[in-house]
């Protein structure tokens, strides 16, 4: 660990901005997944072993991203992948691909949660997923629907499509949202409005990675689902079902990264 006037270094991922009383460190110890802030360069690399910082404006530069956890969960380029993110001055840029880590394992709960503006909200696109497949899934967390909706799709579940009712989606605004899953049922949020799935289930699938910014079913694309468009803050993951006041407080520290002011 380095300290600094601006913040903490761990593993090579930078903390500035600290936010009072939350620690991705913390919160995350003795679980799996991982925190990856898109708006520092610091975080930010050219290769998939993150030892080449990225370029600033440097189209699809970014193949790699530091893990904010201590638990080392790096999101990198998939090599089907065509492309990956562009950094821009606070955020990065998804127009096609997406990035994926190294696997996590199979598991009753879990929750997703993402920070981002969206360049468009008229075509289905995955914020986040955790599809590996046609006999290894488990959810596709996060979808932005062709109706300017939010959606998810969890295998597993009885009825595995939740798209919710409202609020409806526009472009140019920076939107917090997550899910949370567990075998009972599934809390899907954004802006605010959380819509409860009902009756769960057993979560699908066995050992699987986590995309962002795309579908993971081998390549950046998926039948029907397009990969994400627009500026990506900061994503999340872990292997539990997240109550709303932790959900509040991680959007509130994603907030905090970024600068801005989305609805949790």
């Amino acid at each position: 660990m380095a300290i600094s006037m601006n913040g903490i270094s761990i593993r090579g991922a930078s903390l500035r901005k600290v936010s009072a009383g939350f620690n991705p460190v913390d919160f995350w110890a003795g679980q799996t997944g991982g925190f990856w802030d898109f708006t520092d360069p610091a975080n930010l690399f050219a290769d998939t072993s993150l030892t080449t910082p990225a370029t600033l404006n440097a189209a699809g530069g970014v193949l790699g991203v530091a893990d904010l956890t201590g638990n080392g969960t790096k999101l990198t380029q998939v090599s089907s992948y065509t492309n990956a993110f562009t950094m821009r001055s606070g955020y990065c840029e998804s127009y096609v691909g997406g990035l994926s880590t190294a696997s996590v394992p199979s598991m009753s709960a879990y929750t997703a949660l993402i920070l981002v503006r969206p360049a468009t909200v008229t075509a289905t696109e995955a914020l986040m997923d955790t599809d590996y497949g046609s006999s290894n899934r488990i959810s596709q967390n996060i979808i932005f629907t062709s109706s300017s909706l939010m959606q998810t799709y969890i295998f597993g579940y009885g009825s595995p499509s939740t798209v919710m009712s409202s609020p409806t989606l526009v472009v140019s605004t920076d939107y917090f949202a997550s899910v949370a899953v567990d075998s009972a049922d599934a809390n899907l949020r954004i802006g605010g409005t959380t819509q409860n799935t009902g009756a769960g289930g057993t979560p699908g699938g066995t050992t699987v990675p986590i995309a962002v910014g795309a579908a993971y079913a081998g390549t950046n694309t998926y039948p029907g689902i397009n990969p994400f468009t627009g500026r990506i803050y900061c994503a999340a993951w872990i292997n539990k079902k997240c109550s709303p006041a932790e959900i509040a407080e991680i959007g509130a520290y994603m907030n905090t990264l970024a600068g801005t002011s989305a609805t949790v």
